[in-house]
């Protein structure tokens, strides 16, 4: 399990690791420290979206065939579900490799039930997800109670499992551009 500095542990250099929280560290609150996240979303057709995120990605948005969508791409409950995955994935191999515990498999599984009778306004109540389940499933050549300790740890330092669990502004501001031709007398 021990390591020196210029090995690389799961797919991590420490050393670029420890520059990155050196960065972090001495940035009180320039764009390392606090980075701006975008996401531009434009309807297509239907309930088809197409988004272009921070980096230049592409992702497309659909619902399911059963939902009156084409089923050309990833859901909003699923990518909320992924967001909490890979946020938690992300968070969790960072802390096990700066712990030098060597990772030979690691899988999330992120599930939960959405109330789509509060959103289809059958019925009051809140229409989103009622609750969100993760199961982890990993092996490391480190003891069992010395990993999930630093996973309950770590937990708490994912930004997007922390999001969505406590209250956070959503601001909408609405632009609306109307048909100049069909507001003319």
């Amino acid at each position: 399990m021990t390591h020196s500095n210029n090995d690389i542990v799961n797919g991590i250099d420490p050393k670029r690791a420890q520059a990155i929280l050196n960065l972090v560290r001495n940035d009180i609150t320039g764009d390392t420290a606090k980075p701006e996240f975008r996401t531009t979303v434009a309807w297509d057709s239907g309930f088809h979206a197409t988004m272009h995120v921070t980096d230049g990605q592409v992702v497309l948005a659909d619902e399911p065939h059963h939902f009156g969508g084409e089923g050309m791409g990833i859901t909003p409950e699923d990518l909320l579900l992924t967001a909490v995955g890979s946020c938690l994935v992300a968070t969790y191999i960072a802390g096990l490799s700066a712990a030098s515990i060597n990772v030979e498999y690691l899988r999330l599984s992120v599930s939960g039930r959405v109330n789509f009778r509060a959103a289809f306004a059958v019925e009051p109540g809140s229409p989103g997800f009622e609750d969100i389940k993760v199961v982890v499933d990993l092996q490391t050549d480190a003891p069992e109670k010395e990993v999930t300790q630093l996973l309950q740890k770590l937990y708490k330092m994912a930004p997007i499992p922390d999001t969505i669990l406590r209250p956070v502004p959503v601001k909408v501001e609405i632009n609306h551009h109307s048909d100049t031709k069909a507001s003319s007398p």
